[in-house]
């Protein structure tokens, strides 16, 4: 339950940071990943975006806390969850208008956490700490080079590339980050901070968190100033989400509730989480265009 609280709070932190972060962007000049200096000098040189970031980056490290606590089909979920559920709810909170589907997603999200909490009482809730390093170097370089290719193929020419496709591979490149951050969460676990310091230098998983966080910052932050965070950091946290349960219980070897019911629950609270996507994908052409009539008038 350690875990879980954890993940939760460190949504919050997160979620704090990344709506700084969006009130940033929607009052900057327009930023593209085919201009990285500029882009660069854009997010860098906006103190209040720099802010946000260091919140964000804060509820990061959270997680990956959270992760030598406990099986990431638990916390995993329950982080996406929280930072789409409370997204949404300061979205009502700021006026910003939100769909049906969106509010019926916002309903979810506390069911799915009531769900995945009850799932831990099936005494198999143990974090794995030790990762299969062949396969999760494999994983994550693949990933990451499909994300950018993918991005480069899609925008070549000048073509447009909507914020849902940017903030889906922001979520995998997010995911490949998530996976290190479960490789340090367990060095933590193991070893306590002082004693877990030298393996983890010495180890790839600070090196490819770095470069995971930075590919899925640069996608991400380029789809949210083109919509709502409410919109894409639900399409980004859903497949991270997946991809980090999935590969994560994989590479880890964690085992998954013995007892039926425990695991139809675990099942259950993963399913819902993911519900959002189908909730708020239809709805973000309409969020880039009100999006941008709002940054107009801003700028104006």
């Amino acid at each position: 339950m350690i875990g879980l609280v954890a993940a939760l709070v460190s949504a919050a932190v997160y979620t704090l940071g990344l709506t700084i972060e969006q009130r940033a962007l929607h009052r900057s000049p327009d930023i593209s990943v085919h201009r990285p200096l500029h882009l660069a000098r854009t997010l860098l040189g906006n103190g209040r975006w720099v802010g946000g970031c260091v919140l964000a980056a804060l509820g990061s490290v959270g997680l990956i806390v959270s992760l030598g606590l406990a099986p990431v089909s638990i916390v995993q979920p329950a982080y996406a969850a929280g930072i789409s559920a409370m997204l949404l709810f300061m979205a009502l909170v700021l006026g910003e208008p939100i769909t049906r589907g969106e509010k019926v997603a916002l309903a979810l999200m506390p069911v799915a956490l009531l769900v995945l909490s009850l799932s831990l009482g099936g005494g198999d809730a143990k974090a794995g700490t030790t990762a299969d390093m062949p396969v999760l170097l494999t994983v994550s370089a693949v990933t990451l080079i499909a994300c950018v290719g993918a991005m480069a193929v899609a925008g070549k020419g000048g073509r447009y590339v909507s914020a849902a496709a940017m903030g889906a591979a922001a979520g995998l490149a997010q995911g490949v980050a998530g996976l290190q951050g479960k490789g340090l969460g367990g060095l933590l676990a193991e070893r306590g901070v002082v004693e877990a310091i030298v393996p983890a230098l010495l180890s790839p998983f600070p090196y490819l968190y770095a470069v995971g966080w930075a590919v899925g910052i640069v996608l991400f932050q380029t789809s949210m100033q083109r919509a709502r965070a409410s919109v894409t950091a639900p399409v980004a946290g859903v497949l991270g989400n997946v991809f980090m349960v999935l590969l994560g219980t994989w590479i880890f070897a964690e085992q998954l509730p013995s007892d039926p019911l425990m695991l139809a629950l675990r099942v259950t609270g993963f399913a819902l989480t993911l519900a959002v996507v189908a909730l708020v994908r239809g709805n973000v052409a309409q969020a880039e265009a009100d999006t941008t009539r709002m940054r107009s008038r801003t700028r104006g």
